[in-house]
């Protein structure tokens, strides 16, 4: 991903007006506001504003809005890193590689999630700014009291808007738009009701306000009860991966580059305090959203580049509760203030006045004092530390009331490092109480007592662990003792043991290692690198700064005691269904319809178990190459479709294909259940040309387990690299793509083998070097733009389904890319649905294959010359759909399913045996040429041709470069093939059968259009020649007769059936004289 100082680059140093400006929008400049005609929308009166102070804009129009990024985005139709790209080369002059952009799989991930939930809030936030625009009472009265807090211009900028007084409206709009309401429920936006098991939005009849990030992104929102009597005035977002309240800082899109340039920030409590100084022009106002600042508010900060300015808090001018002398305000900005102090800030406080000794006094707050930017001014700044120890000390209280105040005091000056500066501060405490050596004593006392935490807390020897291991832990390093018993330092780091990975072959231990420096890593140690010094010096100087100092036996002590308080996990190697009764992504498992995601080191724990998947683990985040096949196969969805839409919407696409091949998907979900009943399971072929949508109804299975799936390519790939793509998951599905007749035979005869359910053997390199054979667990999708008929024994071992189109309409196309947009968010939350049925399917399988095959053999279109293993196949998805049928809601029918698979038996039957006679005819052909019984140039010719007219192709066949063609007489080769068929015993079809299983075969081209010339041969076998007279002198002639002949590619046929009907003409035998190749032999 594009890392995080460029994007501030771009949003701190290219000024949003020259962008804009640069896209011809004429602006009018106004004090810090650029007005114009917005870019996005047609207007006359200019709506689009810039607030050069901030570096935003808002059109009042249309009402987008946003800093420099986004509206190059907007305008240019960029994604976000590509915008950052653009602007820093056309404004910065940086000029970012695409390795700059790149991602792992697991940020790539993230990147989707995050940017799924930012997509939520904005179509929310728009959803709320038009409720608040309607015409409805409650409408009306949110928007009034809305007004009577901040300016109109204000809150349209701002997009603050109104959550309807409804349970179900959010969640009506989530539908429409296609939210996903799982991610709306991980983001607190949604939740389950206890009483009617259903979901409910947590936002009614509230005002929202958006909560913004550094980069102007919505990542939550705060919502403000328009009823004051609720119990709950503010409610804010639920911490999520994308907000989290403890780091979320209000305001900040808009104050940053106002606190750059004044280096200063007012720290307000809540949001509406935020809005109204900003509303009033006082920018650089932020807020915690809870009065309690934390450590990583102020890190944040720091990471803004703002750690020069000074945090000036205004506090809420409370009145303290009985028994209190500050009010909960002014006791925030104390704790608040001084935790700022500690992270390295200056810090001021300006005091909002109130008299107290008022009859009634009452509270006033930064929100309701501010009416104009210059009351600001008309508070004093006073320094936070003297301020401070104003509030705590209390003339009037006892010694030790006195004394606590200047300790916890003192305890802040030490924050300051400057000497001179500290002695100021002691002489200005001392005009407040005391004295200047008072003081000075008190900070001499605070030193050391710090110190002494210092050294007790850096003091970590176990007298245990010495007695028991022979070293102890100091300062974060490994001490042991040598002979003499003087303290010997065995290392610069430590190690926290988190799992010992079992394995037959290749066990592991994982380890944090961290340094002395506080660098912390997650490793893994194989056992040689575990039990011996120097191979672990060796991984450990390739990790980074990190040192073993000592020897073996050293090492073996450390490891007695790491291995002794080690967990135990089991190594993941398959993806899919696993024996023990989980269903596993590389991101967690099912079990027991339960989901249990994996932690950052790659372990899952489930009820009786853990295990290891290490494409998850922090070891192997930063690789690109390792285990990023596993990285794809995850559970990860954007969408909260249905199983029945999402059906019905792949149905619409691809047409009754897509009915068998979801039910095959289905099936292959249990295959191992499958296997229990017969050991063969059939591979889906999808055949079709290109362009007709067979891999892309491929690809739509495979989302079912992958997003962006990569087919393997069987013409390319070896078949070591092939078998180890369909052994790597199981009960789940693996494409190969662009299958040809002309592939390795070897290959051929390992796809026949993953109909049986056998892998390629192997020799176990690892282990004892005997025999293994790969897994064949996984459900095989074939796709290619040939029919798999260079064997049949392979084509009786599929379920063939086919598409004749390569065009389609404009209504097809929008469905598709409608479609393709959800297969993008990915479906892995339908498989899940289906996985956890696996109790019932195992229950109702027997009977559901009883009926399915009785189906079929009851059926009106069914024959007995139906041949059994291509019946079984299609008995597949059929039995899928009556397993699960009542489970789930289909949006098609059994019966329909029925008749579909019916007619795909029926028709892959046919061409099986249309496969088989074809090649009969051409043996036949064969065998005529050469009793001499067909002859070339008289019964047929062999051309070379590189364009070709025929009744099947009306404009042509144009093949570039020249292509030999087989022209054969039809009536005289149709009698030769009847002629031989019987001489040899040799049943044939008719005539009429034998035609039209030719033209439905892939090497006919058509009949010719033109007639072509034949010789006409004597019974010499010699052409009839006729003598005739020109010019008064006799000359030969030969007699020709012209026939249309039916066309062929004669290279296919020779390569497919293996025949050759080419002649030569030669002197004698022997003038080409030919070595025979060992390999040709017959024996």
């Amino acid at each position: 991903m594009i890392d995080k100082k460029y994007i501030d680059k771009v949003l701190d140093e290219v000024d949003l007006a020259e962008v804009v400006s640069d896209y011809g929008v004429k602006l009018q400049l106004r004090g810090h506001t650029a007005k114009g005609c917005c870019p996005f929308h047609q207007e006359d009166i200019p709506s689009f504003h810039i607030d050069t102070a901030k570096n935003l804009y808002h059109c009042f129009g249309c009402g987008k809005g946003g800093n420099v990024i986004n509206f190059v985005m907007e305008q240019d139709g960029l994604t976000f890193p590509l915008a950052v790209k653009k602007l820093l080369k056309e404004k910065l002059h940086i000029d970012l590689s695409d390795s700059d952009l790149q991602s792992t799989p697991e940020e790539e991930e993230r990147y989707k999630k995050l940017e799924s939930m930012r997509i939520i809030n904005e179509r929310l936030c728009a959803f709320f700014c038009q409720e608040i625009g309607k015409e409805t009472p409650d409408a009306k009265s949110a928007n009034a009291y809305m007004l009577s807090r901040w300016n109109e211009e204000y809150c349209k900028e701002k997009h603050i808007g109104y959550a309807p007084d409804n349970w179900t409206s959010v969640i009506d709009y989530a539908k429409k738009e296609g939210l996903s309401l799982e991610l709306m429920q991980e983001m607190g936006i949604l939740k389950l009701s206890e009483n009617t098991h259903s979901v409910y939005c947590v936002y009614r009849n509230r005002i929202m306000i958006p909560i913004r990030d550094r980069y102007s992104h919505i990542e939550g929102f705060t919502a403000r009860a328009i009823d004051d009597k609720s119990d709950c005035k503010y409610l804010n977002s639920a911490d999520s991966d994308l907000y989290c309240k403890s780091r979320s800082i209000f305001g900040i899109d808009t104050a940053i580059k106002k606190a750059r340039g004044d280096r200063k920030l007012y720290l307000v409590e809540g949001a509406p305090d935020v809005m109204k100084l900003q509303s009033v022009g006082i920018f650089n106002a932020i807020a915690s959203l809870g009065g309690s600042w934390t450590v990583n508010q102020f890190q944040k900060l720091k990471d803004y580049r703002l750690q020069d300015c000074t945090l000036c808090f205004i506090p809420d001018s409370d009145i303290p509760k009985d028994k209190e002398e500050l009010g909960a305000g002014f006791c925030n900005v104390i704790h608040n203030g001084a935790l700022a102090m500690r992270q390295g800030f200056t810090v001021s406080v300006k005091e909002i006045p109130n008299d107290l000794s008022v009859e009634q006094p009452k509270k006033i707050d930064p929100d309701e004092f501010f009416t104009d930017k210059a009351d600001l001014a008309k508070l004093e700044e006073r320094e936070f530390l003297l301020w401070a120890f104003e509030k705590r000390f209390n003339k009037n209280g006892t010694t030790e009331e006195k004394q606590k105040a200047i300790d916890e005091t003192c305890k802040l000056l030490l924050c300051i490092k400057d000497e001179t500066i500290q002695e100021r501060y002691i002489t200005a405490l001392a005009r407040i109480d005391g004295n200047k050596t008072i003081w000075r004593q008190a900070l001499n006392t605070a030193m050391k007592k710090r110190q002494k935490q210092l050294s007790e807390k850096n003091n970590e020897g176990d007298i245990d662990m010495l007695r028991s291991f022979g070293f102890t832990v100091q300062h974060g390093c490994y001490y042991g003792y040598n002979q003499k018993g003087e303290e010997k330092q065995w290392s610069n780091f430590t190690l926290k043991p988190l799992f010992h990975v079992k394995d037959d072959i290749h066990p592991i231990r994982l380890f944090e290692i961290c340094n002395s420096d506080g660098q912390k890593e997650i490793i893994e140690l194989n056992m040689e690198e575990f039990t011996s010094s120097k191979k672990l010096r060796q991984k450990l100087v390739g990790i980074g700064n990190y040192t073993w100092l000592a020897d073996d036996s050293s090492q073996i002590q450390l490891m007695r005691y790491l291995a002794k308080v080690s967990e135990t996990a089991v190594e993941i190697k398959q993806l899919g269904w696993q024996q023990q009764g989980f269903y596993c992504f590389c991101n967690g498992a099912l079990e027991d319809g339960v989901w249990h995601p994996v932690d950052d080191k790659g372990i899952v724990r489930l009820e009786k178990r853990n295990y290891y998947l290490p494409a998850m683990s922090q070891i192997y985040k930063d690789s690109t190459e390792l285990y990023s096949n596993e990285r794809k196969f995850r559970h990860q969805t954007y969408s909260n479709i249905s199983l029945h839409d999402y059906f019905s919407k792949i149905v619409d696409v691809f047409g009754d294909n897509a009915v068998i091949s979801l039910c095959f998907y289905m099936a292959t979900l249990f295959k191992d259940v499958y296997k229990q009943k017969s050991p063969s399971f059939p591979i889906l072929n999808i055949f079709g040309p290109k362009g007709s949508g067979k891999t892309e109804l491929a690809e739509t299975m495979m989302a079912f387990f992958v997003v962006g799936n990569e087919p393997q390519n069987i013409e390319t790939a070896t078949i070591p690299a092939l078998a180890d793509a369909v052994a790597s998951v199981s009960n789940a599905l693996v494409h190969i793509d662009e299958y040809k007749n002309g592939i390795d035979t070897k290959k051929i005869e390992w796809l026949k083998d993953l109909w049986a359910c056998i892998g390629r053997s192997r020799m176990n390199m690892d282990k004892d070097k005997k025999r293994e054979q790969a897994r064949v667990d996984s459900g095989i999708i074939l796709t290619g733009q040939e029919m798999p008929t260079a064997d049949i024994a392979l084509f009786t071992r599929l379920i063939f389904l086919a598409y004749d189109r390569d065009h389609h309409n404009q209504q097809e196309r929008e469905r598709f890319a409608e479609l393709t947009q959800l297969r993008m968010y990915g479906a892995t939350h339908i498989t899940i649905q289906l996985v956890s049925l696996r109790d019932k399917f195992t229950e109702r399988f027997e009977l559901a294959w009883e009926k399915a095959k009785t189906d079929v053999t009851l059926h009106p279109k069914w024959n007995p010359e139906l041949k059994d293993r291509i019946e079984n196949n299609w008995l597949v998805p059929l039995s899928a759909y009556l397993a699960l049928q009542g489970s789930i809601e289909f949006p098609f029918t059994y019966n329909h399913l029925l008749d579909l698979c019916m007619d795909g038996l029926i028709r892959q039957n046919k061409l099986c045996n249309r496969s088989d006679e074809v090649s009969n005819f051409w043996s036949l052909i064969s065998c005529a040429q050469q009793k001499g019984e067909l002859i070339n140039e008289k019964d047929y010719l062999i051309k070379s041709k590189s364009r070709l007219k025929t009744n099947k192709m009306r404009d042509g066949y144009e093949f570039g470069e020249p292509r030999q063609i087989l022209m054969l007489r039809k009536n005289t080769a149709f009698n030769v093939y009847q002629k031989i068929g019987r001489e040899m015993n040799i049943s044939t079809l008719s005539n009429e059968s034998i035609e039209y299983y030719l033209q439905i075969s892939p090497e006919y081209l058509g009949v010719a259009t033109s007639a072509e010339r034949f010789k006409r041969i004597n019974s010499n076998g010699q052409p009839v020649q006729n003598y005739v007279l020109e010019g008064g002198k006799p000359k030969c002639k030969i007699i020709t007769e012209q026939d249309r002949p039916l066309c062929f590619c004669y290279t296919d046929v020779c390569e497919h059936y293996g025949i050759n009907l080419s002649t030569f003409l030669s002197d004698s035998l022997d003038d080409e004289p030919t070595e025979t190749k060992q390999e040709e032999l017959p024996f």
